[in-house]
C-alpha cells in the first residue's frame, strides 16, 4: 500500500524535481524564522551541521520594518554577512518566503505601498532566476519544489500569507488587545490566483508533502496573527486539502516568537499537525510558561531554536520525526508520525469544514462562536456528524466530525421543546435529515465539560437552510 505524506510551505513555482533525497533512506529538512540581521544568530551554523537536504525559511528572515528599499537591501546584506548563514547557503538549497518584518511592516498585508519592491529585493537576495514563474505571477511569491524520486518523493510548498492578505480585524480596546476572528465574505489570506495554484499543487504525485506558511494554521486561541483570524479562509485551506486527496499532510508554520507542534481534526480523516519553529535569535531568553492552546501536543516556549522534519524511508512504514533542536543542536521537542496514521480512516464528509457556507451579516462561524462563551450569538455551519443522547431526548449537531475534537462546536437540540416545530419544518429525524445539511442556529454558548456548547430549546432558534 502506497502512502502520502503532505507538508505546506509558503510560496510558488512551478513543479521542480531534485533526485538527490533518492541518495538515501533518511532524509533531513530544516526550517525555521524569524532572525534579527543584527544580533548573533549561531543557530545558522547550527542548522547547517545537520547536512539538511533543503532548507526551508518561512520569514522574517531579516527585520526590515521599513519603506525605505535602500534600507531593506542593506538589511539583506548584514544577513548575507552572517558567516552562519553563508555556512548554510553552501550546505544546502534554501526555499524562502517572507512574514510581516521582511515583507516590510509588521502585521501588514495588501495594503503595504512597497510590496512589488520588497518582493523583487527578496527574490533577488535568494538568486530566484530572472525567468522563474514567481517573478512574474499574480498574487504572491508562493512556490513549489519536489524532492527524489518515485516512492520517496518530498513536496515542499510554500504559501504567501502577505501579498494579498486583506486588513485583519482589530479587537477593541486598543493596540494590546490583537485580533479577533473576521467571518465577513472579504476578509482574504490568500489571492485567487494562489488559491487556485495550491489545487494544482497538491494533486501533483508525491509520497510526503510539507506545507509552509508564515503564520500558525491550527493553533486558534492567541491574539496575534494566525489563520484563525479569517475562519472562512482556514476552512477553504482545509477543504482544498481534502478534496485533492492529498494524504500525509504536516504544516510549518512560524512568526510566534516561540516553538510547539499543535493537532487537529481538519476534517481530513487524520490529524492535521502544525510544527511551529519561530526563534532562529528571536525567541525568549529566559523561561516563560506556555500560552493556552488547546491544540498543542508538545511546546518549547523559550530559547531560540529550528524545526527539522526527518523522514525514515527505510522503514515498512515510513517514518516522520518532527523535532524542534537548541542552539547546541540538542532536541528539545519531538514527535513521531508513521505516515500510515496521516491517511483518511473510511469516508470524509464533504463540507467538514466547509468554505462553501457564507455567511450572512451579523452570523459567526463555529470557529469564532467557540470563543464566545456567555454570549448570544447567531451561527451557521453545515453539520458533519449528528448523534443522540442515551436516553434520546436530545440530538448533538456537530461542526467537526470529531465531536469530543477540541475544534467542534456542539448544537443540542432538546426534543421535548423542538419536536413539533421540527417537523413542520420537514425534519423528521433530525440526526439523520440534519448531517451534512446547513443549519442557522441562534442562543448562547455555554459549556459542558469544557467543550463549547449552543442548547436549543425553541424551534424559532433553529433554522434549516435548503
Amino acid at each position: 500500500m502506497r502512502h502520502y505524506l503532505v507538508l505546506l510551505v509558503s510560496g510558488f513555482i512551478c513543479i521542480q524535481s531534485d533526485v538527490r533525497a533518492a541518495s538515501t533512506d533518511l532524509v533531513t529538512i530544516v526550517f525555521g524564522s524569524c532572525a534579527r540581521q543584527d544580533r548573533p544568530a549561531p543557530i545558522w551554523a547550527t542548522m547547517a551541521s545537520n547536512k539538511p537536504l533543503m532548507t526551508v525559511l518561512l520569514g522574517d528572515n531579516i527585520y526590515a520594518d521599513t519603506k525605505d528599499m535602500e534600507l531593506m537591501r542593506a538589511k539583506y546584506q548584514m544577513l548575507a554577512s552572517n558567516l552562519g548563514f553563508q555556512s548554510l547557503r553552501k550546505s544546502s538549497p534554501i526555499m524562502a518566503v517572507w512574514d510581516d518584518h521582511d515583507y516590510g511592516m509588521d502585521d501588514a498585508g495588501a495594503n503595504y505601498p512597497q510590496r512589488e519592491a520588497s518582493k523583487k529585493i527578496i527574490l533577488d537576495f535568494f538568486e530566484e532566476p530572472e525567468k522563474s514563474a514567481r517573478r512574474s505571477q499574480a498574487g504572491g511569491i508562493y512556490t513549489s519544489r519536489v524532492l527524489g524520486q518515485e516512492g520517496k518523493r518530498i513536496q515542499i510548498i510554500l504559501l504567501d500569507t502577505r501579498y494579498s492578505r486583506s486588513d485583519l480585524k482589530k479587537a477593541p480596546g486598543g493596540s494590546q488587545t490583537g485580533y479577533i476572528p473576521d467571518s465577513s465574505s472579504n476578509a482574504a489570506m490568500l489571492s485567487p490566483e494562489q488559491w487556485i495554484w495550491l489545487e494544482e499543487q497538491l494533486k501533483q504525485p508525491a509520497e510526503v508533502r510539507l506545507i509552509g506558511s508564515s503564520i500558525q494554521v491550527v493553533s486558534e486561541d492567541h491574539r496575534f496573527e494566525k489563520w484563525a483570524n479569517m475562519p472562512a479562509e482556514r476552512s477553504r485551506l482545509f477543504e482544498t486539502i481534502r478534496k485533492s486527496g492529498a494524504n500525509g499532510v504536516v504544516i510549518l508554520s512560524g512568526d510566534r516568537h516561540l516553538g510547539e507542534i499543535s493537532s487537529m481534526d481538519a476534517g481530513l480523516g487524520y490529524p492535521l499537525v502544525d510544527i511551529t519553529a519561530s526563534g532562529i535569535n528571536q525567541a525568549s531568553p529566559t523561561y516563560r510558561n506556555a500560552e493556552v492552546n488547546k491544540h498543542r501536543l508538545a511546546a518549547m516556549p523559550w530559547g531560540n531554536h529550528f524545526g527539522v522534519v526527518r523522514v525514515d524511508w527505510s522503514r515498512a512504514d515510513p517514518l516522520i520525526r518532527l523535532e524542534l533542536r537548541d542552539e547546541d543542536n540538542d532536541v528539545a521537542v519531538s514527535h513521531r508520525i508513521p505516515l500510515s496514521a496521516l491517511k483518511p480512516r473510511g469516508k470524509v464528509k464533504s463540507g467538514v469544514p466547509s468554505p462553501s457556507v457564507n455567511l450572512a451579516d451579523g452570523e459567526t462561524s463555529p470557529e469564532t462562536a467557540r470563543g464566545m462563551v456567555g454570549k448570544r450569538v447567531s451561527v451557521r455551519f453545515r453539520v458533519a456528524s449528528a448523534g443522540k443522547s442515551k436516553d434520546g431526548v436530545r440530538i448533538f449537531l456537530n461542526s467537526s466530525q470529531d465531536f469530543r475534537g477540541g475544534d467542534n462546536l456542539a448544537i443540542v437540540l432538546e426534543l421535548k421543546g423542538l419536536e413539533a416545530g421540527l417537523k413542520k419544518k420537514g425534519i423528521l429525524s433530525p440526526q439523520n435529515d440534519l448531517t451534512g445539511q446547513v443549519i442557522r442556529v441562534t442562543g448562547i454558548v455555554s459549556t459542558f465539560r469544557d467543550a463549547p456548547q449552543i442548547i436549543v430549546a425553541n424551534s424559532d432558534d433553529f433554522e434549516w437552510i435548503r
